[in-house]
Parts: structure tokens; sequence; C-alpha cells
């Protein structure tokens, strides 16, 4: 039995003939997930769309003191007012709060969640990250950040 030869035609990689890619030619560029994200659990979800819900009123100050009023970080009155002042002075920068959208929520293991959510304001969206730990039967929230950055969110 002779062995089967198989003969492969050239690839050509570059061809003079090809038109020059336009603009135009390139697919649409959309800051979507993969999937939908997770929804947070509903004992959580609920305190963060009020304080959500009282930042598009514009009442910022009143909007963490409810989601703080049970919370350790209501104790570090200088870092909450700086927390508000920034938040302030974001909001006047990047225009009027208009709506706001879970990007993630996050269990690591039984006892730690992270929900993140983007505040959609004029001109570009704040990062919200809500981290919230279950010592006993209750959760507590214990740490907050916003940002401005989105480029770890656009390069995922």
């Amino acid at each position: 039995m002779l062995p089967t030869v198989v003969v492969l035609s050239p690839i050509v990689l570059f061809s003079q003939t090809a038109p020059i890619p336009q603009v135009k030619d390139l697919p649409p560029f959309h800051l979507s997930r993969e999937s939908p994200p997770a929804q947070p659990i509903p004992e959580l979800k609920v305190p963060i769309e009020k304080f959500f819900n009282q930042m598009l009123q514009g009442d910022i100050q009143r909007a963490f003191q409810e989601l703080l009023v049970n919370s350790r970080l209501a104790s570090r009155h200088e870092n909450i007012n700086m927390l508000i002042d920034k938040t302030s002075q974001a909001m006047s920068y990047y225009g009027k709060a208009d709506s706001f959208e879970i990007y993630d929520s996050k269990s690591y293991g039984s006892r730690l969640y992270v929900i993140t959510y983007l505040l959609n304001l004029e001109l570009q969206p704040l990062r919200w990250r809500f981290v919230y730990y279950k010592p006993d039967k209750v959760w507590k929230l214990i740490d907050i950040r916003v940002d401005d950055s989105l480029e770890d969110l656009i390069s995922k």
C-alpha cells in the first residue's frame, strides 16, 4: 500500500488586490457583558437601590445616612463626609444622575458578597462597589467605594 500524499495549495496572507480596510468596516464597539449580571440577593439589593434612588433625587447626605445606619462605617465621620463631598463634586463635574444599573454581583464563600453598580451621569458613569460581610445572621456593609475609572470594566 502506497502512502497518500496530500497537496496543500499555498495560502496568501497579504493580497495586493484586497481593498484597504475602512473605519466603517470595523464592528461596532459595545460595552456589554457576555451574560446579564447576576442580581444581588434581595436583602442587599433593596437598601442599595433605595440609596441610588435618593441619589437620583439629589439627596446625597440622606442617602449615605440611611445606607450606613447599621454599619460600622457610620462611625467614621471624616471618611463619610469626604465620600459625600467627593460624590457631590463628581456629580457637579459629570452632570446630574439619571439612572443606575447593576454591573456585577458576586459571592465569595458564604459570608462575603461584593456588588458593583453603575450610577449613570450626563457625561459618564460612576462605579460603586459595596462589600458586605455576614458574621452571623445579618449582612453588614463593611466597605463602600466609588470611582470614575472605567478602564478595567472595558478591558474585561
